[in-house]
């Protein structure tokens, strides 16, 4: 039977304590600048990590919220900029394949006790460490041998990773926790979205072929099939990709009987700019795609989503928001990050378009 996805979270008693003890209440005339430390600088990275600076927004209203690490500049700074609970970037520098220890000197020259509170939201040694010498009056981290601030959960707990990352806040005593990222789409980004779409007859259902990783890509051959199935039951489809996979959106659009409406090839922005995906997301009833980013980012606009999930786990990055479903067939290899598969991604080829069929009635119509 096709289900509702239900993020994983922790048990409702883990942070009980934390929350009668309300410890930011007594941090709040403190701390004037929290910088939090985000690895993973991908679309679908940024969007899971709003909820977390939202959650230290309403905890420390007076603060600056400093995003400190690095994200896919320049693709992604509309979106950055359009969080309204992040008040400042830094390019975060320590020592690794792009950055010498002397480029971390400098920052550590730069930023030694800047911070009123460090939030780590990795529990490696290395980047604990680094983040740790920058000496900010508290360290809170995933990591328990270097948080100031208690932290005695296990990080290897399966649960979502949102929900790992805002145990940091839960730490702290904020029980008013929401695992969603939806934000204000921005009017200019609206507005363009609204216009181009008059030109065609909805309701739309917007279909994502590509994917970050090709390994983690549902056939392109069953995403044509797709479209036309959504086209018989009375939808028009638009195909969303970065610039970079226009050819994939015309391979998939060449494969379908009907022709589906392709955004960035009237207007190179849709391809540029994800805030103005964001608009087309906004003005559709669905979303179908392989976990990435856009999925991700089509939650950020409130829409609902069937992630197709085959070597990535749906446990641990799976949509966030209400009404999405997740297809995973859960074989015993996945999750798996192999370039290279022995079965030919059985994951994948084994969840058929009836499937998807079957999980868009039960987001658009109640029935399964």
């Amino acid at each position: 039977m096709t289900e509702l996805y239900k993020i994983k979270d922790y048990h409702s008693a883990t942070f009980k304590r934390c929350y009668r003890r309300r410890v930011y209440k007594k941090l709040q005339n403190e701390l004037k600048i929290i910088a939090i430390y985000k690895s993973g600088g991908g679309l679908g990275d940024l969007v899971q990590s709003i909820p977390l600076f939202r959650s230290f927004k309403e905890m420390f209203p007076q603060a600056k919220i400093i995003y400190l690490g690095r994200y896919q500049r320049p693709r992604c700074d509309s979106l950055f900029k359009s969080i309204p609970y992040i008040d400042e970037y830094i390019e975060y520098m320590r020592p690794g394949p792009k950055q010498t220890f002397r480029d971390y000197f400098c920052f550590l020259k730069k930023y030694f006790r800047k911070f009123n509170l460090i939030v780590d939201t990795q529990p490696k040694f290395a980047s604990s460490f680094y983040l740790w010498l920058l000496n900010p009056k508290y360290f809170l981290s995933r990591n328990p041998f270097f948080s100031e601030l208690e932290y005695l959960l296990n990080h290897k707990v399966k649960v979502h990773i949102t929900a790992k990352v805002l145990s940091l806040a839960r730490i702290l005593g904020f029980e008013k926790i929401t695992l969603s990222s939806i934000i204000e789409i921005p009017e200019d980004y609206l507005s363009l979205t609204q216009n181009y779409l008059k030109n065609f007859s909805g309701p739309f259902i917007c279909i994502l072929p590509g994917a970050g990783h090709p390994f983690k890509m549902w056939p392109k051959e069953k995403f044509g099939s797709l479209g036309d199935k959504f086209y018989s039951l009375g939808y028009q489809v638009i195909l969303i990709g970065a610039e970079a996979e226009k050819g994939l959106l015309l391979e998939v659009s060449r494969m379908m009987k009907n022709k589906p409406i392709i955004p960035l090839i009237d207007e190179s922005r849709f391809g540029q700019d994800p805030m103005f995906s964001a608009g087309l997301f906004k003005s559709s009833v669905l979303t179908v795609g392989s976990d990435c980013g856009g999925l991700h980012l089509a939650t950020l606009a409130g829409c609902p989503v069937i992630g197709i999930y085959g070597p990535t786990s749906p446990v641990k990055s799976g949509p966030l928001g209400e009404k999405n479903v997740v297809i995973y067939k859960g074989l015993g290899c996945s999750p798996c990050r192999m370039k290279e598969c022995k079965i030919q991604r059985r994951c994948l080829e084994e969840i058929d378009t009836d499937e998807i069929i079957k999980a868009a009635d039960l987001i658009l119509n109640g029935t399964s």
